[in-house]
């Protein structure tokens, strides 16, 4: 569960100990005031243990609302399973991209065995699951599974904002293949009339009917294409640990954008201010109604340090 919810639970039943506390006080009951006192202690030391913890791994909640909804009895079998499987969906498609730099047009995902999210319980209040990334294994850092659910719980956010921008920054890191499957996603929602609200330990937002709606519009609008391309020019910037590159073009123009470990392992400052020839993925992504925009990612030198002359 999610440390958020965690802290909110444990906090109304702190408030709620209080209030019986004081009134076991003022009518001078003294076994009352040794349970609730007692009590009141436990919660503190919960609240402050789970503050002072750091939670390494994935760990969120889906709340699902409207039409496929009756309150907090029960929610539809068969959109609970496509919603649970979209998100999954993204989730896998996402990190796979991440930790290879690229994901085929089609055919299986890569690496999706270390994606499987757990359903480890459902909500209250409102019906819906929460999801645990199970692991035996004690991890000092944010596991990579946790960090893409944090990438991909943006980009929903992102998805539905107001500001047409927030999308169109998140698209730049989108692959077709994660696009296809949060047009899916949000179809599902819309199609549905249902709405959500995502929490983990940094998140907690919902999204209305017409916030699931116009991140349906956005998604099924926008396009990426991507392509393969060599590119000559000067080395003229390169950050390893930021993974971010400039090269200047023979004509003058200035293309920059991410770079993949393989590159980044390639690199070294003597190459710097010298001819090379990179392969690039050319991303072009073409929002609702706007111009499109041109991204680069650095998937490998081809050629570095080449003299001015060199081919």
């Amino acid at each position: 569960m999610p440390r958020k919810l965690e802290l909110e639970a444990l906090e109304a039943e702190l408030a709620a100990i209080k209030i019986i506390l004081a009134e076991a006080k003022r009518i001078n009951d003294a076994v009352g005031m040794i349970q609730y006192e007692q009590r009141k202690k436990e919660l503190e030391l919960e609240i402050a243990t789970i503050n002072d913890a750091k939670a390494n791994f994935a760990s969120l909640a889906l709340f699902f609302g409207g039409k496929p909804v009756i309150g907090s009895r029960g929610i539809a079998a068969d959109f609970a399973g496509r919603a649970l499987k979209g998100f999954q969906e993204i989730i896998s498609k996402k990190y796979a991209k991440t930790e290879l730099g690229l994901l085929g047009e089609r055919g299986k995902i890569p690496l999706k065995d270390y994606t499987s999210l757990m359903v480890t319980g459902v909500t209250h209040g409102s019906f819906g699951f929460l999801l645990d990334e199970l692991d035996d294994q004690t991890v000092m850092f944010d596991t990579a599974l946790k960090e893409t659910v944090i990438e991909t719980i943006d980009i929903i956010n992102s998805a539905a904002a107001l500001d047409d921008n927030i999308f169109e920054s998140a698209a730049e890191n989108i692959d077709p293949r994660t696009l296809i499957a949060l047009k899916d996603f949000f179809f599902d929602l819309d199609s549905n009339a249902a709405t959500l609200r995502l929490v983990d330990d940094m998140h907690d937002f919902s999204l209305d009917e017409e916030a699931v709606h116009r991140a349906r519009i956005r998604t099924e609008n926008t396009k990426i294409n991507e392509e393969d391309k060599e590119k000559e020019g000067i080395l003229i910037g390169f950050l390893p640990i930021h993974r971010r590159f400039e090269i200047r073009l023979a004509d003058g123009e200035i293309i920059s954008g991410s770079v993949t470990k393989e590159a980044v392992e390639q690199y070294s400052s003597k190459y710097m201010e010298k001819k090379c020839i990179a392969k690039v993925k050319e991303r072009t992504v073409t929002p609702l109604n706007r111009p499109s925009r041109i991204v680069y990612r650095l998937l490998e030198f081809v050629a570095l340090g080449l003299k001015q002359n060199d081919k």
